[in-house]
C-alpha cells in the first residue's frame, strides 16, 4: 500500500467538532500510517486589547495545564488504536494563521477539522477558522460537520 498521507494535522480545541474530527483522523492515521499532530491554539487574551500581563501569563499557563489533561485522554484513545499522535501548544492570536503555519513548517498534507456551529450573528461578524485554513491550505482538508 502506497502512502495516501504522510502527515495528518488536527487543530484540536475541546469542541464536539474537533473532537470528531481527532477521532476520524486516528482511523486515517491507523490506515495510512502516517504521521499524526495535534495543535491546540490557546487563544492570547491582552489587557484593553493592547498590554499582555502577568494575568495573561498565569491564565495562559492555567489554559496550558487544563489542555494538557485533555490531550492525555486523547492519547489514551489513541493508543488504543496503536496510533502514537505528537502534541503541541500555541499561544495564538490568529489560531488560522498558526494553523497554516504549523503546516507549511511540518510539511503537512491533510488537515482534518470539525466545524462547529455558529449563529446568523457570528457568521456574519466573526470569521471561521474552519474557512479561513481551507481558503489558504495547499494540501488536503477533510471538514466534519
Amino acid at each position: 500500500m502506497t502512502e495516501t498521507f504522510v502527515h495528518i494535522l488536527v487543530p484540536y480545541n475541546g469542541c464536539p467538532g474537533s473532537q470528531k474530527a481527532f477521532k476520524k483522523a486516528v482511523a486515517l492515521t491507523q490506515l495510512t500510517k502516517s504521521k499524526l499532530t495535534i495543535l491546540t491554539c490557546v487563544e492570547d487574551r491582552t489587557t484593553f486589547g493592547l498590554f499582555k500581563t502577568k494575568t495573561n501569563k498565569e491564565e495562559f499557563e492555567k489554559e496550558r495545564k487544563l489542555v494538557t489533561q485533555e490531550h492525555a485522554k486523547l492519547e489514551k484513545y489513541a493508543n488504543n488504536y496503536d496510533v502514537l499522535p505528537l502534541f503541541k501548544i500555541t499561544q495564538s492570536n490568529m489560531p488560522a494563521q498558526d494553523i497554516l503555519e504549523f503546516a507549511t513548517k511540518h510539511n503537512v498534507d491533510l488537515i482534518v477539522m470539525g466545524i462547529k456551529n455558529r449563529t446568523r450573528y457570528e457568521k456574519m461578524h466573526y470569521p471561521s477558522t474552519v474557512e479561513d485554513v481551507s481558503k489558504n491550505f495547499q494540501g488536503g482538508i477533510l471538514i466534519l460537520n
